[in-house]
């Protein structure tokens, strides 16, 4: 299951801190009063492991503390009150428990919490079944207040956040598509073979902040589970997967088209087919129907003006089949153009992607 794969975050915000901290000294408290152990501290460990950003990340790491540690603090309780402790029944314990842990479908640090364990019970030597079990309670004393820490309480997701990153990618790819209009045939001499475009440094930056705007959508689901103050949140879920989906697929599109424009544009040889005015009409066409569907620069991710989008990506698939046409009928077939025909077709698949983008302001 994949709350069996999640895996600690960092600490966050400064009110994650101090949720923290009072979380670990109450089961401090806690476990000093009811505990047997001889030290109890695993169940403020296990509190200050467990206690994450998100509920679910939370119930996570506890139930893979939890697993982890019972089924290390017994094995390993009964192999050395069975064996001893010597050097090779170190060795056979460790080994043993880094195949079981790697044979789990767990997230790393649920993986290394039964040889952790093993090394931990192993290292005090035999002693009493009794003792050792109620480590497992001090472990499960301090994953249920590390639970109860979130639960209760639970921090509010903040769309804010992601709608955030995926105006910053949203802004990055209008950003980039302008820059090969602007750019493309304006140099007076051909570029070396070796020299790049500015646009396709500024393209590279795309992927960054597509998994920029993926993470912050991953962490606000994980943060909407099994939260009471999420309820709002969650009906919007689908709608920011949706809209992130089809914007990293004009992303990519976006980039195919810097590529194609860099081997075209400003090179040694014949001039290209398709013209830097004609490319750049064609890019200020494509700009404004993305500014009437994806929203201006640092304005929400979303449509403002149906009927607008309607009229423009009319116009705009007239003009790239008028430009397709032509361009292919000059050099009496496609293989003569075949770079100016893959740009037009990547404007025109943009096109077809900005027709299906969800979200429009009432």
């Amino acid at each position: 299951a994949d709350v069996m794969r999640q895996r600690p975050l960092g600490l966050g915000s400064v009110r994650h801190v101090l949720r923290v901290a009072i979380a670990v000294t109450v089961s401090f408290v806690i476990a000093t009063a009811i505990s047997q152990s001889t030290l109890g501290i695993f169940a403020p460990i296990t509190t200050l492991i467990v206690v994450q950003a998100t509920a679910w990340t939370t119930l996570g790491v506890s139930v893979q503390r939890i697993l982890g540690t019972g089924i290390g603090v017994l094995a390993a309780s009964l192999w050395v009150n069975v064996v001893g402790l010597t050097w090779w029944s170190f060795l056979s314990g460790v080994l043993v428990a880094l195949l079981v842990a790697r044979a789990l479908p767990w997230s790393l640090g649920g993986q290394l919490q039964i040889p952790v364990a093993v090394v931990f019970v192993l290292a005090l030597g035999p002693g009493s079944l009794s003792a050792d079990l109620w480590r497992v309670v001090d472990v499960i004393i301090g994953g249920v207040i590390g639970l109860l820490a979130v639960f209760i309480y639970p921090p509010r997701p903040k769309p804010e956040v992601f709608e955030g990153t995926l105006r910053a990618y949203r802004d990055a790819v209008v950003a980039t598509l302008a820059a090969v209009g602007r750019e493309s045939d304006t140099y007076a001499e051909p570029l070396p073979d070796d020299v790049l475009h500015e646009y396709v440094g500024t393209s590279r930056r795309l992927r960054d902040l597509a998994d920029a705007a993926r993470a912050e959508l991953i962490r606000l689901v994980e943060g909407s589970h099994l939260n009471l103050r999420a309820r709002g949140v969650r009906d919007g879920l689908a709608d920011g997967a949706l809209r992130l989906q089809r914007l990293a697929g004009i992303g990519v599109q976006v980039r195919g088209i810097v590529g194609a424009a860099n081997r075209l544009y400003d090179r040694a040889g014949l001039p290209a087919i398709l013209t830097g005015d004609e490319l750049r009409e064609l890019v200020d066409a494509e700009l404004a129907l993305m500014d009437v569907v994806l929203g201006g620069a640092g304005m929400p991710v979303r449509g403002t003006d149906a009927a607008r989008a309607v009229e423009l990506d009319a116009q705009l698939a007239r003009d790239l089949r008028t430009t397709a046409d032509r361009v292919a009928h000059e050099k009496g077939g496609v293989g003569g153009v075949l770079e100016s025909v893959s740009l037009l077709g990547r404007l025109d698949h943009i096109r077809s992607q900005l027709a299906d983008f969800p979200g429009w302001d009432d």
